[in-house]
Formats: C-alpha cells, sequence, structure tokens
C-alpha cells in the first residue's frame, strides 16, 4: 500500500463514519464496503495455488 492508497482509505473511513453519525446508514455501508475488501486483500496472504500433481 502507497501513501495514496492510504490516504484514499483513511478519507473513505472518516466518510463513513461521518455518514453514521448522520444516520446515513445505506450510504456509510457502500463506503465501509471498499475499506473492508482492502484490509482483507492486504491482510491475508495470497494462497498458492496447489499443483496438479496430488489428485
Amino acid at each position: 500500500m502507497n501513501g495514496t492508497e492510504g490516504l484514499a482509505y483513511v478519507a473513505l473511513f472518516v466518510l463513513a463514519i461521518a455518514l453514521l453519525l448522520t444516520n446515513h446508514l445505506i450510504l456509510a455501508t457502500v463506503a465501509i464496503v471498499p475499506y473492508v475488501l482492502a484490509s482483507f486483500k492486504y491482510s491475508f496472504p495470497k494462497q498458492k495455488e496447489p499443483s496438479g500433481h496430488n489428485h
């Protein structure tokens, strides 16, 4: 993750909090989704594909 991505995620997170505080739950959920997906992408290393030799 580079600095620009980090700033984008922080901005999304702040936006989501602001929407939650103003009772825009649907918009807040939409703002949180990419944040959650990105955190999953960075927290779990990609699983190596098993080779086709083990049947």
